[in-house]
């Protein structure tokens, strides 16, 4: 065992031996852990007893047995039972770093799908509110979306009572022995505080460490999960409470990060609902009175987008609300809008538009992030050529001279390759719109085993203090109203040359042009 763990610390791994196994179990519930690497043959507990124990605590936790020649059958059976593979012992270097990085990737690809799942849980939340949901609609979908994350336990919503003086359950899932249904909480000054200090945590939150507020709800009793607060527009909506399966541990920082999505996207689904049935009252009450109607619906139409900026750096509000909202009044109150108002709810239904794309983007991020490789030599000078023909539209009326040098063949997944190409010459095509003569260079050359391919403008290149940022979702270094686009496209040009074990960086200086590269490991085809 402590060769072993010397072995892989010199490896780059973070290790932690035992010799006993319900040592390791007991910190298994104390610590997060990436993979269990265990013998089949021990004192005190077998290896196949101890990996369904550790997986009984963490769900996610990758398997590897390690086994003698004469008990290859028993590995077998820890397949069975949920490991990812086996190791021959005495165990050699070059055989147990592959096997070790397989599950480890295994592991990274279920939690990747996991993740997607509950971002499109959070995604048809926001689509529906469009729909004008009731606020018991709200309620039940938010508690569906909030039990499809990761290990989710048990999931409770509670509701201010009718009067107001009282949170009441208003919708649960899960197990309902770790909150009764029934409970019934004073909103007094000890809710109030947790609310005001909960909210100041979660909006400064980086990321870094615990928001210590939401593990520590101000309930009589309370041991399990965490609790997160649902405010929008200074109103006051509910708590959501969530507790995992793996009630021995702490949830994590992304575990309690996805949460607070998802509360803020039921905060503005509320905020939706108390809006439209505010509009359903005053299209009954106030007929007659049209210059005040209005003024009412701008103050609206304003607080909306204000709420609507301020959640959609993270997307975790949506904006597509705002879209609904906006067609609805237009279609039921067209003819006495004024001109000011119909321009105001334009620019309200361009933004919500502009949201929406933000989320498909996000989304088409997730889906190459997740698309199977099907890696094969690819003819990369003839991919490059069929990718400028395919631009040829945003070329009308310009002056654009392509440079293609020689570039070898290489192995890659062709149909991901050709995207990374279309996504770095849509950029390059956009970023040298205000030149007369325009020049595209595409080129390569190879560092060691590494084959590098460039992409290199004329345009108005950026500043190279902020390069490192080129890359991130959704960031952009010129304005919308310069260049239009989400900032997605090179996201996904370093998702995909990460996924084929390559990099990606770029070069350039203002009103100088930009280089954009990225490398293929593995050498090319001869």
């Amino acid at each position: 065992m402590t060769a072993l763990c010397k072995t892989l610390e010199a490896e780059g791994y973070a290790v932690t031996g035992f010799s006993s196994a319900r040592q390791a179990l007991e910190q298994l519930r104390q610590s997060q852990f990436d993979l269990l690497l265990t013998d089949l043959m021990m004192p005190e507990m077998d290896g196949i007893a101890l990996l369904c124990a550790a997986q009984e605590i963490d769900p996610d936790l990758a398997g590897v047995v390690m086994t003698g020649y004469g008990t290859i059958d028993t590995a077998v059976q820890a397949l069975r039972g949920g490991a990812a593979d086996y190791v021959l012992k005495p165990f050699r270097l070059n055989n147990l770093l592959p096997i070790l990085t397989r599950a480890l990737e295994t592991r990274r690809l279920r939690t990747e799908n996991i993740q997607l799942r509950e971002a499109v849980s959070i995604y048809e939340l926001s689509r529906a509110i469009t729909r004008g949901l009731s606020e018991d609609e709200v309620v039940q979908r938010t508690v569906a979306a909030a039990s499809q994350q990761s290990d989710a336990g048990a999931v409770q919503l509670l509701v201010p009572a009718v009067e107001g003086t009282e949170l009441v359950v208003g919708g649960a899932w899960g197990a309902s022995n770790y909150w009764p249904e029934s409970v019934r909480f004073p909103i007094d000054e000890s809710i109030t505080r947790w609310l005001a200090s909960s909210r100041e945590q979660l909006s400064a939150w980086d990321g870094s460490s615990a928001p210590e507020a939401v593990f520590a709800p101000p309930f009589p009793g309370e041991r399990l999960g965490v609790a997160l607060p649902i405010v929008a527009g200074g109103h006051f909506y509910g708590i959501l409470r969530f507790c995992a399966r793996a009630t021995q541990r702490r949830l994590t920082l992304g575990q309690v990060k996805a949460l607070e999505i998802l509360a803020g996207t039921a905060a503005a689904a509320f905020e939706a609902a108390s809006l439209l049935t505010q509009l359903r009252t005053l299209n009954q009450e106030l007929e007659q009175r049209v210059r005040d109607r209005t003024q009412e619906l701008q103050a609206a139409n304003a607080d909306l987008e204000s709420f609507s900026y301020s959640v959609s750096h993270d997307l975790r509000a949506p904006l597509r609300v705002v879209d609904g909202y906006c067609q609805m009044f237009m279609d039921e109150f067209g003819a006495g809008i004024a001109p000011e108002g119909r321009e105001i709810l334009g620019k309200a239904r361009a933004g919500a538009t502009r949201m929406n794309q933000l989320i498909d983007d996000l989304l088409r991020l997730a889906r190459f992030s997740r698309q199977p490789l099907h890696t094969r030599p690819v003819e990369t000078g003839a991919l490059v050529k069929r990718v400028v023909a395919n631009l040829q539209e945003q070329l009308q009326g310009r002056s654009v001279q392509f440079e293609i040098g020689a570039l070898p063949d290489c192995v890659a997944d062709a149909a991901l390759l050709e995207q990374v190409f279309t996504n770095l010459l849509s950029n390059a095509l956009k970023f040298t719109a205000g030149r007369s003569n325009t020049r595209i260079e595409v080129g390569s050359s190879s560092e060691g085993a590494e084959q590098i391919f460039f992409v290199k403008d004329n345009g108005v290149g950026f500043d190279m203090r902020y390069a490192e940022r080129l890359f991130g979702v959704f960031q952009r270094l010129h304005s919308q109203a310069e260049f239009a686009g989400t900032g997605i496209g090179l996201s996904i040009v370093h998702r995909i040359i990460r996924r084929h074990g390559g990099r990606t960086w770029a070069e350039g200086a203002l009103q100088q042009g930009a280089t954009f590269y990225f490398s293929l490991p593995g050498g090319v085809v001869a």
